[in-house]
This record gives structure tokens, sequence and C-alpha cells, in this order.
């Protein structure tokens, strides 16, 4: 009885883990491409030559709100966060993978050792 219990605990703790990393790595990729998104947003509204300073000043704000003015750059912290993300996003690739491998065997070689 107590091997299955011991396998349970040990693949569920690398369901939980795997779970987490898949988690984590899709609400950076949502993330980054939704902040990418609003900034090119705020960057065409700011271009429109249609528009008054003032609805300009409106739509960037309906868009994306201005958390920071560092006199020429509206959107500093914005900026900075975008970039951060487009670094992990991009680097997230193989040590995920390999996370994940390494998780998936040590599981597989705990469970089988429970066993034996």
């Amino acid at each position: 009885m107590s091997n299955i219990i011991l396998t349970v605990i040990t693949i569920l703790g690398a369901v939980l883990t795997l779970g987490g990393l898949a988690y984590g790595a899709r609400k950076l990729s949502s993330e980054y491409k939704e902040l990418g998104r609003k900034l090119d947003e705020v960057a065409n509204i700011s271009q429109d030559s249609s528009l008054t300073s003032e609805e300009k000043e409106a739509r960037r704000n309906a868009t994306l709100p201005i958390t920071s003015n560092w006199d020429d750059v509206t959107y500093f912290r914005e900026w900075v966060r975008y970039f951060i993300l487009q670094q992990a996003v991009t680097g997230l690739g193989w040590p995920a993978a390999l996370t994940a491998s390494g998780v998936v065997l040590s599981t597989v070689a705990s469970t089988w050792s429970v066993w034996l």
C-alpha cells in the first residue's frame, strides 16, 4: 500500500511541477504579446494626424494607462517591461524543455525505485 501512495505522490508532484512550468510560460508569452499590441496601438494613436492632442491623450490612456512620465518618455515603465518580457520569452525554449525533461526523468526514476 505504501508503494502505491509513494507512486501517486511522486507522479502528482511531477504533474504539478510541469503544470506550473506550462502555466508560467503561457502567462509570460501572453503578457508579452498583449503589452506589445497595446504599445503598437499607442504608437498608432500618437501618429494619427486626424486627432487633436486631447483626443490622442484620451485614447492612449484608454488603451494603456500611463504609469510614469519621464519628460519625453511617456511609457517608460511599459517599454522596460516589454523588453524584459521579450528577453524572457525568446530565451525560454531550451531551459523549459530541459526542466520538463528533468522532471519527467526524475519522476520515472523515483517511481521505478519504489517498485524495485
